[in-house]
């Protein structure tokens, strides 16, 4: 039994208590994403006074010589002569910074691909027009006002966010603000840990138009190990299209499929909406109506992916996985819609941090470890599966055992959490001895 420190973040429903709260988030909304904007304008007019050859990596803040937040302020003034950023939550600024200065890092591991979008390659076909960096895949882009995640994140400084009576939250509020403070009322179905911190919250309005609110904090707990001989429970998953997934006792997920069980009923709702007027009062009501089913399909499948990575890891000690690209097959003609569907990634996640908070093992196999070509029974690989995914059941060539193709997957990803003690958790303390 140890003592760890946790961070862990709970969402809850909220309101703002006025319409001056209201409007003040929206400010910070539009703030963030206003100083989004100003990078990306400023690493474009870069990028074309000094050429970008496909394939580069994009400078650093040093080398485009980018303005600092405050110089940013400092330029951005309303009709009143007002510079209106300074009315706001700075940290609503500064994280802009930061998702930018993300956003550069992440199309930095993959600029040496130098790949356009799809669209873009169409076009090119089509029309004749000539793709430029401005279309490389993972280029940071400009936030639209209609399509962004309305969103700021806000950080605790000396207690300056906490929950009062009535489930009131108490944010901070900008200097030059008009708002002495700022509250939203919480809906709160599960409280948070005893003796816990709040470090962040994040206040989200969805397309619904109703706020949601993330509260990161950070409490001790006390994690259990189980210790490197109780591991005995380990479970292979096999990542499935038809089934979610296959796992190596043979048992299927069967996952409900929510989106495809809305499918037609969202056909019937998104026809409605493009039959009327865009901005209309019907076409506002149509809109909330198709918004309101996309959402439930999402709270379904959060609900369905939290309740089964919940009963796996009470029930494992050791969960192993593949690591897919799931993000190279979400753009698979065939198979992209189921994917994006079944929300395996989250699953991995939801699932690997319950398995932690129990001292629990989650594993995930390289790339490189064929899961689906080895036979479980004698370990010939065999190569003709490779690249082959209409194949589901094959006999092996060298102990001629039968094979379901997913069930043996699981057992080798079994197996290969096996191997994995010996190699990872065992071999530092052989090294010791």
């Amino acid at each position: 039994m140890s003592v760890e420190t946790v961070n862990r973040g709970y969402v809850y429903s909220g309101a703002p208590t006025s319409d001056e709260t209201e409007s003040y988030f929206r400010q910070c909304f539009g703030a963030d994403r206003l100083m989004y904007n100003l990078h990306v304008a400023h690493l474009y007019e870069y990028l074309e006074k000094n050429g970008h050859t496909i394939g580069d990596k994009l400078p650093t803040f040093k080398e485009m010589v980018m303005p600092t937040v405050k110089e940013f302020k400092q330029t951005r003034m309303n009709e009143e002569g007002n510079k209106y950023l300074y009315e706001v939550d700075a940290f609503a600024s500064n994280e802009a910074k930061q998702h930018f200065n993300k956003a550069i890092s992440l199309f930095n591991k993959n600029a040496f691909k130098g790949q356009f979008k799809k669209s873009v390659l169409k076009r090119q076909k089509t029309l004749g027009i000539e793709p430029t960096f401005r279309d490389l895949k993972g280029m940071p882009k400009f936030h639209s006002r209609k399509n962004s995640k309305l969103s700021y994140t806000t950080f605790n400084q000396n207690d300056n966010i906490f929950i009062g009576e009535n489930n009131v939250l108490h944010l901070p509020t900008a200097q030059k603000s008009k708002l002495s403070e700022v509250t939203i009322k919480l809906n709160i179905h599960r409280p948070l840990p005893t003796n816990s911190r709040i470090k962040n919250v994040t206040i989200t309005m969805n397309a619904q138009g109703k706020f949601e609110v993330s509260i990161n904090v950070e409490f001790e707990m006390e994690v259990e190990s189980i210790g490197i001989p109780a591991v005995e429970r380990i479970l292979g998953l096999d990542y499935s299209q038809a089934n979610f997934f296959v796992d190596n006792e043979g048992k299927k997920a069967n996952y409900p499929h929510y989106y495809r069980d809305m499918e037609e009923r969202l056909a019937k709702e998104q026809r409605k909406l493009s039959h009327m007027v865009k901005g209309s009062k019907r076409w506002k009501r149509q809109r909330l109506v198709v918004v309101k089913l996309h959402m439930k399909v999402a709270n379904q499948r959060k609900d369905w992916l939290h309740k089964k990575a919940y009963a796996l890891a009470n029930r494992y000690d050791m969960v192993v996985v593949e690591d897919l690209d799931l993000r190279a097959i979400g753009q698979t003609l065939k198979l992209a819609k189921n994917q994006q569907d079944n929300g395996f990634g989250n699953f991995r996640l939801y699932l690997k941090y319950k398995l932690e908070q129990q001292g629990k093992y989650f594993v995930k196999a390289p790339k490189s470890f064929a899961s689906t070509q080895i036979c479980s029974d004698c370990g010939v690989k065999n190569t003709a599966l490779k690249g082959d995914i209409t194949t589901r059941e094959w006999t092996c060539n060298n102990c001629h055992e039968w094979h379901d193709r997913d069930h043996n997957a699981g057992l080798n990803l079994r197996n290969y959490g096996i191997r994995w003690i010996d190699e990872v958790l065992l071999a530092p303390s052989l090294v010791v001895a």
